[in-house]
């Protein structure tokens, strides 16, 4: 099996920002297939109880994550699942620290929060990918597992946006740009609107992904973004995976729509979301997004 850490990674520190353990079988079954990677890991538990449904309170989550950072040894952090509490422990992240010392940081859905907030401080090694227990704990099958590995090694090694499988892409418009990438959960973005953790995206390309929405939701999300100028200032929009929709054909007229408000190339179709395999994007670097008729992208 594919290991997803190049041998540049020394140790990998896996941290809990959001909602706690799911299951002790999906622990187990990292913990096994950590062991059979030989990938030498930390996963320090929370010394708080639980609140509600998030692994600690934001300050001890925070600490965990600290802790991590300040290990000279740790060389990639990795988020363990996500749900909701990122966004909530952002006041106790030691930003200086995670600006100094730059390593990188992968997680997706409620971490798109963290990523965007560290974005907005000015950090560009943040990786919008797999996750560590839903990934390595997971029923996937074993070809999509190693799709997601691939993706995320290829990212850690240097690709700005790596595909685990060329996409059955939807061309909306047409164009070339060369632009810094954001990627994340719609909704998750869309509750830091307004908050100092939204980063400036001007000139980028946006991602966006969503779970099991129904139309009319993602319609407001991005009715949201729109109003608040944020597809006006964009040099591009790409949609992701919006699995769990009710209603695909008016998804489909909403992605036109609210991509003909950027100015700039747009598709559908990218594998990314909740979904496996899953692309791995490196936030606020540079690449070259190419779009022509009848779903020829390049990237």
């Amino acid at each position: 099996m594919l290991n997803p850490f190049p041998a540049s990674i020394r140790k990998v520190g896996i941290f809990p920002l959001s909602f706690g353990f799911q299951k002790q079988e999906y622990i187990d079954t990292l913990k096994q297939k950590f062991a059979e990677l030989n990938v030498n890991y930390e996963m320090p538990e929370p010394q708080t109880p639980e609140l509600r449904y998030m692994a600690a309170d934001d300050e001890e989550r925070a600490r965990i994550f600290n802790s991590l950072l300040a290990d000279e040894t740790v060389d990639f952090l990795f988020a363990m699942r996500g749900g909701f509490g990122a966004a909530r422990a952002l006041p106790y992240i030691d930003w200086d620290l995670l600006l100094k010392r730059n390593i990188p940081v992968a997680g997706y859905s409620d971490m798109s929060a963290f990523l965007a907030g560290a974005l907005s401080k000015g950090f560009k090694n943040g990786i919008s990918g797999i996750m560590a227990e839903c990934t390595f704990g997971c029923k996937a099958s074993e070809q999509q597992i190693e799709q997601s590995y691939a993706s995320m090694r290829k990212c850690i090694e240097g690709k700005v946006l790596s595909v685990p499988y060329q996409g059955d892409y939807t061309t909306i418009t047409q164009g070339q740009v060369t632009a810094p990438l954001m990627a994340g959960n719609l909704g998750v973005l869309q509750a830091l609107i307004g908050t100092p953790w939204m980063p400036d995206l001007s000139g980028y390309v946006l991602i966006l992904e969503d779970l099991s929405k129904p139309a009319v939701e993602i319609e407001r999300a991005f009715n949201h973004f729109y109003q608040a100028g944020i597809f006006g200032v964009l040099s591009g929009i790409v949609f992701g995976s919006f699995s769990g929709c009710n209603d695909m054909a008016c998804l489909s007229e909403l992605f036109r729509e609210y991509a003909s408000y950027v100015k700039g190339p747009s598709f559908s179709g990218l594998p990314f979301g909740h979904i496996f395999p899953c692309a791995a994007i490196r936030l606020g670097v540079e690449t070259t997004i190419s779009v022509a008729p009848e779903g020829k992208v390049a990237f």
